[in-house]
Parts: C-alpha cells; sequence; structure tokens
C-alpha cells in the first residue's frame, strides 16, 4: 500500500511554490486534486504530485508491481538458498524456453 503526505493548503502552497491565494483560487475551482476535512482542504503530497506530472500515474503501478515481483524473488531465494546470479539463469533458461529475449546479464 502506497503511503502518502497529507499537507495543509499553506504547505502545498509551499510545496508547489505558489502564492496560497492562487493555491485557494485553485481549490475553489476543483483544479487541484484535494479533499475537505471538515471546513478545512487537506491535499495529498502523491495526487499533487500525479497532477503534476500526469505520467507519473501510469509508471507508479508498474513500479510497485515490479518492487512487489522483486521483494517476492528475495524471499523465494532465501528459502531455497539461490544466488542473484543463480536465479537470473534460471529465468534466462525459463524464457529461452518460451522464445522470448533475455535483456540483462549474460
Amino acid at each position: 500500500m502506497l503511503e502518502t503526505h497529507v499537507f495543509t493548503p499553506k504547505e502545498a502552497s509551499q510545496y508547489l511554490k505558489i502564492n496560497s491565494q492562487v493555491l485557494q483560487k485553485y481549490l475553489r475551482q476543483g483544479i487541484l486534486p484535494a479533499r475537505k476535512v471538515g471546513r478545512q482542504w487537506r491535499l495529498s503530497k502523491l495526487a499533487l504530485d500525479f497532477w503534476l506530472a500526469p505520467s507519473l500515474a501510469r509508471f507508479l503501478p508498474r513500479a510497485a508491481a515490479w518492487q512487489e515481483i522483486f521483494s517476492l524473488g528475495d524471499q523465494i531465494g532465501e528459502k531455497i538458498s539461490l544466488s542473484e546470479d543463480e536465479v537470473l539463469k534460471e529465468v534466462r533458461d525459463l524464457r529461452k524456453k518460451r522464445g522470448l529475449k533475455f535483456k540483462g546479464r549474460s
């Protein structure tokens, strides 16, 4: 699960390096991704990052998936005592059997 920092409007304006009045205007117009908690606005750093760079929204799920795959690979390697090179050799062999090209160390 992704963790994110939550900003107040003042903190968000500092993070975005914009005037706090401009930020308030963006909040009223619904331009920025934000939620009201009671009567106060709160902004997620992660949501602001996605707003600033929409391509991150496409990349991050893939990065998180790869991180989980690497973590599982580490756990499996520890349980069956394979070195990184042995794991890569096994992956290469499986890819060859399936006719897939392997990009990486030889």
